[in-house]
């Protein structure tokens, strides 16, 4: 596993800058008040789905890579994965952790802040149960965050201790069947949307399996080339159906539905369309622009909503040309910000990652 100079796939960072901007566009309907429609067409597709299912097809694909690297000790790889998925997500997720107390605490922003708040420290904010305090958009990288640590833990047992090949695809699917498993008792809890999404859509445990299409379909693509690979543009095709299926039966009195099948034909649908995407290796023009976004993308999910908050509370009740402008300058604000996070704040971080993977993994040759 050598340092990560592979070049940027213009299909993936498409995805990825879509899933961002689709986000940031769900949450700023309360800055156009009475003037806009609330969430126009931003829930055809969840965003923050995307970014899951995206999430699993790369960290499978390293994975993948790191079960077949036999000539470095298993703990040695796995400690190289967790270092660098920390030192790609934790700054950024601590630095906006304390924005958000600091907000909440000034009155800047809603919430609520007590002894419970440390929960978040840990990512235990929404594990079995949710925690509604603040940060709220948090929620979706705890689940992450749980899944980059409970996952490759589950291959040390199966794709390791026997076979890389069916050890992995086994601990894929009992992450992807546990989640399901779990969420269809707990809809007992649930009878309106609001409890939906606190009680199912955002706790960690019930959404592993949209990761975990993702992983599966890296799996896929690896494994059986002569179709995940050779029919791209098929498997595009049905994961777009599959979506488009997922949206038409979407109903909001169908409750139980939309915390079942659902979850899993969107997931799916998106992770399907993976493998052609990935192909798409390189654009025009517009690339350079796709890829700033994608390079943005996780300070921009993270900062949105602490700018849409300054802005509720700075310029409250306005006219609909003061709501435009300040529509327009949520989107700037929020692009300038997320942008200055990156370079200066992120980056640092993440050049770490190649040293302390000569530290751990030795003189070695390595491969992802």
């Amino acid at each position: 596993m050598g340092p990560r100079t592979h070049p940027r796939i213009f299909g993936l960072d498409l995805v990825r800058a879509l899933a961002a901007l689709l986000v940031v566009y769900s949450h700023a309907d309360d800055l156009l008040d009475a003037y806009w429609p609330r969430n126009p067409g931003a829930a055809a597709m969840d965003g923050v789905d995307l970014f899951f299912v995206l999430s699993g097809f790369l960290i499978g694909n390293i994975l993948i890579r790191l079960t077949l690297a036999r000539d470095i000790p298993w703990w040695r790889r796995l400690i190289d994965f967790w270092q660098r998925r920390w030192l790609r997500t934790l700054p950024n997720y601590y630095l906006f952790l304390l924005i958000n107390i600091g907000m909440v605490y000034m009155g800047w922003s809603m919430g609520l802040l007590n002894v419970n708040t440390l929960a978040y420290f840990a990512f235990l904010q929404n594990f079995i149960i949710p925690l509604d305090l603040f940060f709220w958009e948090s929620w979706s990288l705890a689940v992450e965050e749980w899944f980059y640590l409970l996952f490759p833990l589950l291959l040390v047992a199966l794709a390791w201790w026997r076979s890389p090949k069916w050890g992995f695809l086994a601990a894929t699917l009992i992450m992807i069947a546990t989640s399901i498993a779990l969420r269809y008792p707990a809809m007992d809890a649930v009878g309106t949307p609001f409890t939906l999404d606190l009680l199912v859509r955002k706790i960690v445990v019930y959404r592993f399996d949209t990761i975990g299409y993702g992983v599966l379909v890296a799996w896929l693509v690896y494994h059986v080339p002569a179709i995940f690979s050779a029919r791209r543009v098929e498997l595009f095709l049905l994961g777009l159906l599959l979506l488009a299926t997922a949206i038409l039966l979407r109903s909001g009195d169908n409750l139980f539905y939309m915390g079942t099948l659902f979850l899993v034909l969107s997931g799916s649908g998106m992770a399907l369309t993976l493998p052609f995407m990935a192909g798409w290796q390189k654009a025009g023009r517009w690339s350079v622009v796709v890829t700033f976004l994608s390079r943005i993308s996780y300070a921009l999910y993270l900062v949105h909503i602490p700018v849409r908050s300054l802005f509720l509370v700075i310029m409250p009740g306005h006219s609909l040309g003061a709501s435009l402008v300040l529509y327009v300058g949520y989107w700037l604000l929020c692009i300038a910000l997320a942008a200055v996070i990156h370079h200066f704040w992120e980056r640092p971080f993440m050049g770490l990652r190649d040293g302390l993977s000569a530290r751990i993994l030795g003189p070695v040759s390595r491969a992802s």
